[in-house]
């Protein structure tokens, strides 16, 4: 910066001193006002130089061209020259200010593009990784899963054997268990590294929503009994036809009743209900309500984020990933839905999803 301001010393100096020499030596008026802005405009080229060197240049230059003045021409009176003299101080001001601030917005400009330019190759290059990154996790669970999938089935066939002491029963027994969460955890992340990668496919194909619900409400019947909870169905609908994949919504209603069984206490209901919402009736409304723990309210914004858990325990000691509600929240949207819940700690939660109806 140092060498900059003192280029531009020394080359507005030696051109202002040659105006100076012209303006005393020539007899008519040549554009003096546009000579004398020449040093001026050279000083406050760019913003290398601080606002105030400029407008201390430019006074200097007015001042000089003052003094050339008041030796090669001749006023009628102070009060004229003084009014000669103001306007050229302005001038010389107010263009050092103009030239300097236009300079700065230009490198402002440049300088915001370049950042914008930077970030947005950063964020490409960052957005290539993490879809190469869902992708090898993506292969590992699937690769994984196999084998694990084998450990869960060996454990069960040899729980079945009469022949098994009971102590063995129980080891065999956390095996199974421990495959059984290792292999939850394998599918949850096969699904969010297909969510994250835009792999995930979608099935849409017609059936009937009320029987599809009440199946689901069926097969996660049993979870509840072991804890002696009830699971209720409410809905004024008896039949609708629509399009939906049913293995992936069959996702959304297991987890949001898996969780409503995993974190309430035993012999307490769980509520599914089925209605028609908006206007014209043309969203279909699912809730599932219960009476378990809640969430706290600082766990509210982040719920749905990937790898997001609470400090709620399942009250049985069940597993949890934090990728259940991202996976359900994703397969919504898929379907043109929406996802949301109420809830209050230590007065259970009310999980909802809406999809149209057609």
């Amino acid at each position: 910066m140092f060498r900059s301001i003192q280029a531009k010393i020394i080359i507005s100096s030696i051109s202002l001193l040659i105006i100076v020499w012209i303006d005393s030596h020539v007899v008519s008026e040549i554009s003096l006002a546009l000579f004398y802005l020449i040093p001026v405009i050279i000083f406050s080229y760019q913003n290398t130089t601080p606002y105030r060197y400029s407008i201390l240049f430019s006074i200097i230059a007015a001042l000089s061209w003052t003094v050339v003045d008041y030796y090669t021409h001749t006023y009628s009176s102070e009060i004229n020259q003084i009014f000669n003299v103001i306007p050229k101080l302005l001038i010389s001001v107010i263009t050092a200010v103009a030239i300097h601030k236009y300079f700065i917005e230009k490198e402002l400009q440049k300088t915001i593009a370049d950042q914008k330019a930077k970030l947005e190759n950063a964020n490409q290059q960052l957005t290539e990784s993490n879809t190469e990154l869902n992708k090898f996790i993506g292969m590992a669970a699937h690769d994984i899963r196999n084998p694990v999938g084998s450990i869960q089935m060996f454990a069960e066939m040899l729980l079945e054997k009469e022949s098994i002491s009971e102590e063995d029963k129980s080891y065999i027994q956390m095996v199974e268990s421990a495959a059984g969460r290792s292999l939850q955890i394998l599918n949850d992340t096969l699904n969010i590294s297909k969510i994250q990668s835009g792999t995930i496919s979608m099935n849409k194909k017609k059936a009937d929503y009320i029987s599809f619900i009440k199946e689901s409400v069926a097969l996660n019947k049993y979870l509840a009994d072991k804890k002696s909870q009830s699971i209720y169905f409410e809905s004024a609908i008896d039949s609708l036809e629509m399009e939906f994949d049913q293995s992936r919504l069959a996702q959304v209603l297991n987890n949001l009743l898996t969780n409503a069984i995993k974190y309430s206490n035993m012999n307490t209901s769980i509520t599914v209900k089925v209605e028609f919402s908006g206007e014209k009736r043309e969203i279909v409304l699912t809730s599932i309500k219960d009476q378990g723990l809640g969430i706290d309210e600082k766990y509210h914004a982040t719920l749905f984020d990937p790898f997001t858990t609470t400090a709620n325990q399942p009250t049985n000691n069940e597993s949890k990933t934090g990728l259940g509600l991202a996976i359900v929240k994703k397969i919504v949207q898929l379907h043109d839905g929406t996802i949301g819940f109420t809830s209050e700690e230590g007065k259970g939660s009310n999980f909802y999803f809406s999809i149209p109806a057609a």
